[in-house]
């Protein structure tokens, strides 16, 4: 298994400085990437060893991922040949309209049919040729993420049911929130006491 975590240029300093020794004494290799999304898992990919097959692609924002929807993901994948990847979805619990106007005089418009619509999560998994050939091939179209740009490329997507606790960190508000999202992840079930070296690494 290989893991990998790509930081943007401004973070970069900052990873290797206070995080390259804790996350290679785990087997964890930082590199540095771009300024945006598709820049750092671009570079990601092209450091991929040559055994690897499948490619697991996870927003760092997006840290209460239950290992049960890991496992999910990696079945569904495993049991449908003809997918170039899945991802988690849930259908979502706000109503979303288009707004017109500007500033303070902004307003409503037409609601969206949210029957037709699912939030899509992190992580996102992939089988490592189509997701390789995708960014050999992206050009300067933008995509909201990496399902979206195999699905432009012709490959197929499947789904599984996402997780209420996988939200994405991005505000003081939700940093307040994470800790008790961990507390209520599952927790997996070892078949032997941990030791002690087991135990320092979580």
């Amino acid at each position: 298994m290989q893991r990998i975590v790509v930081a943007t240029p401004d973070d970069l300093p900052l990873m290797q400085e206070k995080y390259s020794a804790h996350l290679g004494f785990q087997g964890v290799s930082v590199a540095g990437g771009g300024v945006d999304w598709f820049s750092c898992v671009g570079r990601g990919v092209e450091k991929l060893d040559a055994a690897v097959d499948v490619v697991i692609v996870h927003d760092p924002c997006c840290p209460a991922v239950p290992f049960t929807l890991l496992d999910a993901m990696e079945e569904a994948l495993d049991k449908n040949k003809s997918l170039a990847g899945v991802v988690p979805v849930l259908p979502s619990r706000w109503a979303f309209s288009d707004l017109d106007g500007d500033g303070n005089n902004r307003q409503l418009q037409e609601y969206v049919d949210m029957s037709a619509v699912s939030e899509i999560q992190s992580p996102q998994i992939f089988r490592k040729v189509p997701l390789v050939q995708a960014y050999a091939s992206r050009g300067k179209d933008i995509f909201v993420d990496d399902a979206e740009l195999l699905i432009s490329t012709g490959q197929k997507i499947g789904v599984v049911v996402g997780s209420r606790l996988n939200i994405r960190i991005d505000s003081d508000e939700l940093v307040r929130l994470a800790k008790d999202l961990f507390d209520h992840l599952p927790k997996p079930k070892t078949k032997t006491p941990l030791t002690p070296f087991d135990e320092a690494q979580w």
